[in-house]
């Protein structure tokens, strides 16, 4: 038995899969169309090869046809068709009296036969998509798992999604019913957001997907505070906007101030690893290309230093602390605990201008875990210190 792998669906032409035969079996709900897999497009086709006069034969069509009807009772797109050929057509009536499956003869030179590389006693199963995903010869019995092969060929299962194949693609804060988030599904297959989470600082659990599928390279696009959408409200001033996963993991952008470009409220756009930019707005769609801010626009950008505060918080195992500077600038990052006392020393140099970001691993400068507590983060910035708290905890 070959059960083919539905991440390895043979692709091959479905011409060479399909034919058309007269139905000649009389209890056949198609007796006297033409039948062959085009004619049940759509639907799961088992295609079953023998002879006519062989008694192995005629048992193996009627245990088929039995699995047949259990599909079609149930309403299911199953169709069976039996093949045999013009040389055993005196053994028709083995095959017609007692089932209702569709009967066809292949007349010599049998190009249906060699077209599918038939023999007899194979059995062949195409998805609704016409895919070859079963063959088989079976002159001893059916396969013991064979019903249920097709009924999870009519439930496909949807895998979850992960994250970085989809990802916050576009934030838009101007205030209020303007607010949206983009998830974006970068991935080739389908996927299911059931157990994903969308929030941002203030909430970070705020809105649950439910079962909701996102198809690959589609959009899901949510307003603010609208139906079957997040509620909690993105900061215009700077956020962080956060996807989590079933497990827990978690996906974050960090989104600055509001900006305008021609009476335009721009969006932030973000690759997969979280990188964005301002863009004009294109909700629902491929993101526009990042914009260039004029000298006055960027008087509207964060003062020249801004810290933020840091999230998750409180934390455990870590955390990522951002800042944004206006200019090029010699800078460090330092943690430090309640009593003033040096923890680590996360990054000291120069720093070209921009939105930075680095992450504490709660560790201090031996490599040893921290104990719970409440911990400062401080940035100077040439000479210039700023502080907020954060709190550890295990």
């Amino acid at each position: 038995m070959r059960l083919l792998p539905l991440l390895f669906i043979f692709s091959i032409l479905s011409a060479q899969y399909d034919f058309s035969l007269e139905d000649l079996n009389p209890n056949s709900d198609y007796y006297g169309d033409n039948v062959g897999t085009s004619f049940f497009e759509g639907k799961i086709t088992i295609n079953y090869f023998g002879y006519f006069t062989w008694g192995t034969c005629n048992a193996r069509f009627g245990q088929l046809n039995d699995l047949y009807n259990s599909f079609k009772e149930q309403g299911l797109p199953v169709e069976l068709i039996g093949i045999g050929t013009d040389t055993y057509i005196s053994g028709l009536d083995n095959w017609t009296n007692n089932n209702n499956a569709p009967v066809v003869s292949d007349e010599s030179p049998f190009p249906t036969w060699s077209s599918w590389g038939a023999s007899q006693y194979d059995l062949f199963i195409l998805d609704q998509s016409g895919n070859l995903v079963f063959e088989d010869n079976i002159p001893s019995g059916l396969p013991n798992n064979l019903q249920e092969f097709i009924t999870d060929l009519l439930n496909p299962s949807v895998v979850p999604c992960e994250l970085g194949n989809i990802f916050v693609s576009e934030v838009n804060n101007p205030g209020a019913t303007g607010n949206f988030i983009e998830i974006y599904n970068s991935g080739s297959v389908d996927c299911s957001l059931e157990g994903f989470r969308l929030g941002n600082s203030d909430d970070p659990l705020n809105y649950s997907f439910g079962n909701l599928v996102l198809p690959a390279g589609d959009f899901w696009l949510g307003y603010e505070g609208q139906d079957s959408s997040f509620t909690s409200e993105i900061d215009a001033t700077a956020d962080t906007i956060i996807l989590s996963d079933l497990n827990g993991n978690l996906l974050t952008v960090y989104i600055d101030m509001f900006q305008e470009s021609d009476g335009v409220a721009l969006s932030q756009s973000f690759n997969s690893e979280g990188v964005g930019c301002y863009t004009s707005p294109s909700p629902g769609s491929i993101n526009n290309s990042c914009l260039v801010l004029s000298n006055e626009e960027q008087k509207l950008l964060p003062e020249q230093v801004a810290l933020y505060q840091n999230y998750p918080n409180p934390f455990n195992p870590s955390t990522t602390i951002r800042f944004f500077l206006k200019n090029d600038a010699e800078s460090s990052l330092t943690i430090y605990d309640t009593n003033g006392r040096l923890i680590l020393n996360l990054f000291e140099g120069f720093q070209s201008a921009g939105s930075k970001s680095f992450t504490w691993n709660g560790t201090n400068q031996s490599g040893q875990k921290v104990t719970t507590g409440i911990y400062i983060y401080r940035l100077d910035v040439n000479g210039v210190p700023y502080n907020k708290k954060m709190i550890f905890i295990k």
